[in-house]
């Protein structure tokens, strides 16, 4: 009974140590985010008030996992390298600001479905993906948007931008800085088309406004 008490004893500890050493070999997760400058603050503030709504996505995309495609068009994802929150959450905040900071609206804000604003940005999130073709890694960003016009929910405006762009080094954080760069010349291109289309809104409407009488 002695010598069985003892043989238990010493398994315990022994599987007890092996899980002590899985646990401890377990590599620290490490959290990024898409870094982009903050964009030049126009002068003059616009009219109305934006709605900027949260991208549709495929759930890839609604998720924190950093995604990548290999040659043979597998899918995997970092076991331990994550988004800081959701890519379409990331593309929403950074919409708002880009917007914000171009003046072409009086106020912008998120979109939760409420009534009273004067247009919705509405869009869909196609890729915010590392590829690795081979020995060549590159970064891939998409992008689809449209301005909607809320008391008729006509769609006034479109556009869309894709970029890849290669990655130097082999490592996630070159692969973020890669996708913060392709990201930052998209929406700084969207915004230019955006604005150019808000400036046309703005001159149809004034057009139609009755002249005042002396």
């Amino acid at each position: 009974m002695r010598i069985r008490g003892e043989f238990w004893r010493l398994g315990s500890c022994l599987i007890l140590a092996t899980l002590g050493l899985a646990c401890g070999a377990a590599p620290k997760t490490n959290y990024y985010t898409v870094r982009l400058p903050q964009p030049p603050v126009a002068t003059d503030a616009g009219k109305g008030q934006l709605g900027v709504a949260l991208p549709q996505a495929d759930h890839l995309l609604r998720q924190d996992r950093i995604v990548y495609f290999t040659q043979q068009h597998g899918l995997n994802y970092y076991q331990y390298h994550r988004w800081a929150e959701p890519p379409v959450s990331m593309v929403q905040s950074a919409l708002i600001r880009r917007v914000q900071s171009a003046g072409l609206f009086g106020d912008v804000v998120p979109y939760r479905a409420q009534k009273g604003l004067d247009f919705v940005l509405r869009g869909r999130l196609l890729a915010l993906e590392e590829v690795d073709s081979g020995t060549e890694v590159s970064a891939r960003f998409g992008l689809q948007l449209e301005l909607v016009r809320q008391e008729d929910a006509q769609v006034v405006w479109s556009g869309g931008k894709q970029c890849e762009r290669p990655v130097g080094t082999k490592s996630v954080d070159a692969v973020v800085d890669a996708l913060s760069s392709c990201v930052e010349e998209g929406l700084a291109e969207l915004t230019r088309s955006l604005g150019a289309a808000v400036d046309e809104l703005q001159r149809a409407a004034a057009a139609k406004q009755p002249e005042a009488k002396p």
